[in-house]
């Protein structure tokens, strides 16, 4: 007779959190939309669909792999199919899945399912489910560095700069990286089999997506956008200073020293360890406490690498993963190392598995409830909510009846007007309508370098503006010199709940 398994107490309560986390990641792939930022990527992906040349054709600031990855992920898929936006978010969750896989290769001794599903919801974070450059540099630096594990030296330098040319500071995490992986292999060359296996297709895959997206016969025009110098204030203010410096000097005199004591003063890991236990739920709770906002990423970033220095200087992998969260918190927005910062906080408290469950059940639900009552650029889960049927691109999300309304809206308008363009930066519309008119679906300054020669040339189109949005655009950073531009010389033709329409 066949014995009865023994299931204990954590076990059930392991399997059960793991059908709830199953849960809340069909429940995120379906939750909510935003106009601004869910599209861009596949906005520039549908531009290839629709025939459009990359740098020729349409301005893009970044480089171009991203983008590309993309395109092949999305291959089979029509623009305008009901499910994209649907599918390419389950896409993104499986592809964090392999960065959390392969992170937990690298530095993690636990190996089991339970554990990768956790760092996955710590990886996540709050972040917005969508396609992402940010999202797949880490995905190809993560690969380079297990290739790296591996002595897969060629693939490894190979999806480095896979990395590189997704974004532009990855190319800092690349240079520093490359040197190390160099290093070693000239200390010691010596090619595998198995690296070559990888190394020759992906190699050839490159020099494929070179031509066929004809990146080397455009080769002016991607140097021209993409690289645009940064100011050393800028490099400073958005790189080093957040990490290191505060609003008053004795603040950050002393925070250095503390760090400092951290570091020198003889202390047993444990304490660290069981103070980090209490910091993990503090940290994600505090939002709740502060508008919906993280406090406290930067210091405790550093904080962990001095942690890491003291007790695990000899895990090089660690100390690359480190860096690599800082190069990803370089941006214009979303510039915060918080991708990584939970992950490497476990990693830190790994040994102390009795808070294992514990900690995995606050973070299920702290980031459900935080999801619910903060979506990104959304509204939340206590107004009502329906199903979207039948629309191109965004069937099957749950979205607030006034975000449906706007999509319907501005459906609407782009039937009775077939040349709007909507402004200021609506690339889901875009997606949508499937209408890519001008050179950019992010319409700021920064992300449009031709503004000025499509001012001229679409100075007959009509416009739709966002009544809501057109305040953040008309001075700063993100100001759409193309929106108030266009503005002036057109008149307004109808007002509706959502837009403007000028001609």
């Amino acid at each position: 007779m066949d014995s009865v398994p023994n299931y204990n107490k954590n076990q059930i309560f392991s399997y059960g959190i793991l059908l709830l986390s199953g849960l809340y990641f069909a429940f995120i792939s379906a939750y909510s939309i935003n106009q601004a930022d869910l599209g861009f990527q596949l906005s520039a992906v549908g531009r290839l669909k629709t025939g459009q040349i990359i740098y020729k054709d349409y301005d893009f600031i970044r480089p171009f792999f991203g983008v590309i990855f993309w395109d092949y992920l999305l291959k089979v898929i029509p623009l305008q199919f009901d499910y994209l936006i649907l599918i390419s978010r389950i896409l993104v969750i499986i592809e964090s899945f392999v960065i959390c896989s392969v992170i937990q290769k690298l530095i993690f001794d636990k190996k089991d399912l339970q554990t990768t599903v956790f760092l996955v919801l710590c990886f996540l974070h709050t972040f917005p489910i969508m396609p992402w450059h940010t999202i797949d540099g880490i995905f190809f630096a993560v690969l380079a560095l297990l290739f790296y594990k591996e002595k897969w030296y060629l693939s490894s330098l190979l999806f480095i700069a896979f990395a590189s040319l997704t974004k532009q500071s990855f190319a800092i995490f690349g240079l520093g990286a490359s040197v190390i992986i160099l290093f070693d292999l000239f200390k010691k060359f010596v090619i595998t089999k198995k690296d070559l296996y990888l190394f020759i297709p992906s190699f050839l895959f490159l020099i494929a997506v070179l031509f066929q997206y004809r990146i080397i016969e455009n080769f002016n025009l991607f140097i021209e956008q993409v690289l645009q110098p940064a100011s050393p204030s800028y490099v400073y203010e958005g790189c080093i200073a957040p990490y290191f410096s505060f609003e008053k000097k004795f603040h950050t005199i002393l925070y250095i020293l503390s760090l400092a004591l951290i570091y020198f003063i003889n202390i047993n890991r444990k304490v660290f360890e069981i103070a980090l236990v209490v910091v993990l739920p503090v940290f994600i709770i505090y939002p709740f406490f502060n508008d919906g906002q993280f406090k406290g990423t930067y210091v405790l970033y550093v904080i962990l690498f001095i942690l890491f220095l003291k007790y695990e200087r000899q895990n090089k992998f660690i100390f690359l993963l480190l860096f690599l969260g800082w190069c990803s918190s370089i941006s214009w927005g979303y510039n915060t190392p918080v991708f990584f910062i939970l992950i490497l906080l476990y990693k830190f408290i790994e040994k102390q598995d009795r808070f294992f469950l514990l900690l995995w059940g606050i973070v299920l639900t702290v980031f459900s409830i935080y999801r619910g009552k903060y979506p990104y650029h959304s509204e939340s889960l206590t107004s009502k909510h329906v199903f979207i049927k039948n629309a191109p691109a965004v069937s099957g999300l749950l979205v607030s009846e006034k975000e449906y309304s706007y999509i319907l809206e501005a459906q609407q308008i782009h039937k009775t007007h077939k040349d709007v363009i909507f402004l200021p930066a609506s690339p889901l519309l875009d997606i949508i309508n499937a209408s890519f008119l001008n050179r950019a679906s992010w319409e700021m300054d920064v992300e449009y370098p031709s503004w000025k020669s499509d001012l001229q040339k679409l100075k007959t189109n009509t416009i739709a503006v966002d009544n809501n949005l057109l305040h953040y655009y008309k001075e700063g950073f993100f100001v759409s010199s193309m929106t108030l531009e266009m503005m002036k010389q057109k008149k307004a033709i109808k007002k509706t709940k959502y837009f403007t329409i000028l001609r």
